[in-house]
């Protein structure tokens, strides 16, 4: 038996080697499956309305990024290539205990038919259950980041505690669902695991009645003992299977919510745009059913001019806005830049014409230097300074210990509003769209900083198709035109002298302001 031993021996050697390579082939295939996922899915968010976002709880978009795509990787390394070897080796088993006895291996799948029937009718049960279990971690997740988040305002009001309770709940939900979940998996895969355990024992006993009557030989029934256990390995494993495929499915389902078509359709190209005006044209537009709508709005925008969104808040100034970034796409009507539809224009090739400095400046973590060179792809050094110059920012930058590598905290934490804005406006100074929206950019701040940040945008301003969203009459009364809204519908337009001099919706919204300024 020596060379027998030596190559038993080298057989198991290679077969311990040759498992480690699957081991690692399909961990690898799972990591690159998650890897495309997450890359897909970061660039299909950006292409999804803004309503999608006002819809869609942050939670459930972290949870579909984290646990779903975890989820898929774990199905595909441990459920694929093991599923796929398992049902090879027992049809191959099954083939060879077929041939050597056909009434034996009849009995070795007697009740297994039985246990498939058990986990096809429980099928729909646990996928439902499996779905409240990851809603209820969605919303458990979605009220974790609002209570981080709302930290200073809960130490605030400490006495009430309804955020703290309704974060309670989630967890208890959260927990429920997940127990629910376990007990019907476990129940189905109890009544599976039975029935294949009934089929061995049937095959136990009648094998054993077939040898006493000289049926079958006491080889034979040795045999099936022994190469049952491969030809049951894939039916004992398929709990597994089951829970993955149960959670896989979910999972996928959920995923698709985020891969699947994106909102904003882009059927345009990349042809240059050599006019930068603005028009609407019967424009209509509106977010839910009874709420704010626009309704064929028209008006013109010149190439280089100053344009300035007025009226009442909730008039829909920012919609315009919205609305020419393709934050959302229209219902009727056309929206057109230098005369052509914006939905024929490729869509990051429109974005990347158009800047915007927002009322509440967005930065990320990072350096100063990459907030500011996200502007400008390859921006060098010397870019992100003059930019930085330009937004009255450099300065208090090289004032910091470790000036432009100085590293922000989450949304810029540490820094006052105004040098969180200088900052944003020095980022889109760097961009240098020929179009540039400004949406109450210096509303909030003290008069100091308003200054710098006035001086700021002038200095982004020059040259460029500029649209001002504002609520402080003030600082647009130099405006080229002057549009004024209310409730959807554009009531009024002209330079600020014009409109001063009439009665009407921008004459009491001036005087209102200049009564309070003055009795200040």
């Amino acid at each position: 038996l020596f060379y027998q031993w030596i190559i038993l021996g080298a057989v198991i050697v290679l077969r311990g080697f040759v498992f480690a390579l699957a081991d690692m082939a399909k961990h690898f295939a799972g990591y690159s499956i998650v890897s495309k996922l997450r890359d897909e899915i970061l660039r299909k968010m950006k292409r999804f309305s803004l309503g999608y976002y006002s819809k869609e709880r942050l939670g459930n978009i972290t949870a579909i990024i984290h646990q779903d795509i975890e989820t898929i990787e774990l199905s595909a390394a441990h459920m694929g290539t093991r599923l796929a070897s398992d049902v090879i080796v027992s049809l191959v088993s099954f083939c060879i205990l077929f041939f050597v006895n056909f009434k034996l291996s009849l009995l070795l799948v007697s009740f297994i038919p039985f246990g498939f029937l058990v986990l096809f009718t429980g099928f729909k049960r646990s996928r439902a259950s499996a779905e409240r279990t990851m809603n209820d971690m969605s919303d458990m997740v979605s009220r974790f980041v609002e209570y981080a988040k709302g930290i200073p305002v809960l130490k605030t009001f400490s006495e009430n505690r309804t955020i703290f309770s309704g974060l309670e709940n989630s967890i208890k939900n959260f927990k429920t669902s997940s127990e629910e979940s376990s007990r019907i998996n476990a129940f189905l895969i109890g009544a599976y695991l039975f029935f294949v355990e009934l089929s061995f024992f049937t095959l136990i006993c009648s094998g054993g009645i077939f040898v006493l009557g000289k049926e079958v030989s006491v080889y034979e029934f040795i045999f099936f003992i022994i190469f049952s256990r491969e030809f049951y390995k894939p039916f004992l494993n398929l709990e597994a299977y089951f829970v993955y495929y149960i959670k896989g499915s979910e999972s996928c389902a959920r995923i698709s919510s985020i891969t699947g078509e994106p909102e904003i359709k882009d059927k345009g190209n990349k042809e240059p745009l050599n006019n930068f005006s603005i028009e609407f044209k019967d424009v209509s537009f509106g977010y839910e059913a009874h709420e704010f709508r626009l309704d064929k709005t028209s008006f013109k925008i010149d190439e280089k001019s100053l344009t300035a969104l007025v009226g009442p808040s909730g008039a829909g100034k920012t919609t315009i806005a919205n609305l020419i970034l393709r934050f959302f796409d229209i219902h009727g009507g056309k929206i057109k830049i230098g005369g052509r539809d914006i939905t024929k224009i490729d869509y990051d090739h429109l974005l990347s014409h158009i800047s915007i400095v927002m009322q509440d400046s967005v930065l990320f973590s990072g350096t100063i230097f990459e907030n500011i060179a996200m502007g400008r792809k390859n921006a060098s050094f010397g870019d992100v300074c003059n930019a930085a110059e330009k937004a009255v920012i450099h300065d208090f930058i090289m004032g910091l210990p470790d000036g432009y590598n100085t590293v922000l905290g989450e949304n810029g934490i540490g820094l006052s509003g105004g040098q969180k804005q200088r900052i944003s406006i020095a980022r889109t100074i760097l961009q240098n769209s020929p179009i540039v929206i400004l949406d109450e950019a210096s509303s909030s701040l003290d008069p100091v900083n308003e200054r710098k940040v006035q001086q700021a945008v002038t200095n982004m301003a020059e040259n460029k198709t500029v649209i001002v969203i504002a609520h402080n009459l003030k600082t647009i009364r130099n405006a080229d035109n002057i549009l004024v809204f209310n409730k959807g519908q554009l009531i009024e337009q002209g330079r600020h002298q014009d409109l001063i001099n009439g009665k009407n919706l921008y004459k009491t919204l001036w005087d209102s302001q200049r009564t309070a300024f003055e009795n200040n």
